[in-house]
């Protein structure tokens, strides 16, 4: 895959969870229907710069601590780079979201939390279709 197509599939990617986290904001808060629409707006896009800011920093770090080899990493080694991971974003996260919507600790937890598994689910499925249309366009040339 070249950079320009890695590049187009982070951007597909991130405005999708975008729309997917706005709705969640909404279900969970009711933030946006008081008008304050474009503060989510603005912190959920701040949250998807930082993710891919976060996703660099972290995996150039990780893999410098743990230099084996990516196939040969054990299933504990890789639970322990996605904890890591999402505990590491959400120490940025938790308080812009206290901040930004204007509640407590639990319920920003909560939020966050929701967020991350929707990410989780979605990412899931992302790559698995993208990867699938993917070969079926190559294979159609």
């Amino acid at each position: 895959m070249s950079i320009a197509e890695r590049i187009g599939q982070a951007v597909l990617f991130e405005a999708i969870a975008l729309l997917l986290s706005f709705g969640l904001v909404q279900v969970f808060d009711h933030h946006t229907d008081e008008g304050n629409g474009w503060q989510v707006w603005a912190m959920l896009l701040g949250i998807s710069l930082l993710a891919m800011v976060w996703t660099f920093v972290y995996n150039l770090l990780f893999d410098r601590l743990f230099t084996q080899d990516k196939l040969d990493r054990p299933i504990w080694l890789r639970a322990l780079h996605i904890i890591g991971f999402e505990g590491g974003l959400l120490c940025f996260t938790l308080p812009l979201v206290m901040w930004v919507l204007g509640i407590g600790v639990w319920q920003a937890l909560m939020l966050d939390v929701a967020m991350s598994l929707t990410v989780l689910v979605y990412g899931f499925i992302f790559y698995w279709v993208y990867d699938v249309l993917r070969a079926r366009l190559l294979m159609a040339k």
